[in-house]
């Protein structure tokens, strides 16, 4: 796990799936000293020490091994003191259309359970953007459930139904994280997004081809963002395919008509 900062910058909160193939786990089993695998870690704290426009990201990272430590460190995220300083979730896990896994074909979760586990009527994540960097989960309807109960600014994932390879996982969302974090234009204060409208632009550098191979990345592991809108926007109908407005009042209609 990287170490505190001095200087409380917004960060990347990341749970990771402790063992990638069933062969890592075994030995880690049977011999804790010979753990190795790639890692989110690795990847993290190269954006961390990176000399850019981002001035570095923090972040926090936790294998997790078991469902009820999934829950643990989700319930440490969940604390607004937690989350407001980490406000990017980065979910690391196998997935299928069932759900995502701690251990591949073990300790499942159906995404009902992830929006439990997520959901607090205390807490509106307005600014949290939860990425999912798993196999094929992501559903328009399972993501929308999930922005609608969390309350989020954006949630995405991968919709390749041929899976999703590590290396070429990790190499889109170097690009997406550096960007999301990027001080865009270079007087604003580097951090991620706050607003819809700045979620939009990120989303449009998946369609221009101009943002150093994002789009073939992009379609290749179709990648698909959900984000959330207060009120009807004439520029979401620019939105390429793969980025996607939702207006809070359509997902109270869907989810919870009682509530709006």
């Amino acid at each position: 796990m990287a170490k505190k900062t001095a200087q409380q910058k917004a960060g990347i909160f990341c749970l990771e799936t402790a063992a990638w193939d069933e062969e890592t786990w075994d030995k880690e089993v049977e011999d804790p000293d010979s753990f190795s695998q790639d890692s989110y870690d690795h990847f993290l704290r190269f954006l961390e020490t990176s000399i850019t426009d981002t001035g570095g990201i923090p972040y926090r990272h936790f294998d997790v091994a078991t469902k009820e430590e999934f829950e643990v460190y989700l319930k440490k995220w969940k604390r607004w003191n937690i989350q407001k300083h980490f406000p990017v979730l980065l979910l690391a896990f196998h997935g299928d259309r069932e759900g995502f896994s701690v251990i591949e074909n073990q300790d499942r979760f159906v995404a009902e359970q992830l929006v439990e586990y997520l959901k607090d009527e205390d807490l509106m994540y307005d600014n949290a953007i939860i990425h999912f960097s798993s196999c094929y989960f992501t559903e328009p309807e399972k993501m929308e459930k999930l922005l609608y109960e969390t309350g989020a600014l954006s949630v995405s994932g991968y919709m390749n139904k041929d899976g999703v390879g590590w290396y070429e996982a990790v190499a889109f969302e170097l690009l997406y994280l550096t960007k999301l974090f990027s001080a865009d234009p270079p007087k604003k204060k580097a951090g991620p997004p706050k607003k819809t409208s700045e979620m939009r632009e990120i989303g449009k550098c998946f369609a221009d081809g101009n943002e150093g191979g994002m789009k073939t990345l992009s379609d290749s592991l179709r990648f698909h963002m959900w984000y959330r809108v207060d009120k009807a926007d004439p520029n979401a109908g620019s939105d390429p395919d793969n980025v996607h407005a939702v207006l809070r009042k359509d997902l109270a209609k869907k989810y919870g008509a009682d509530q709006e």
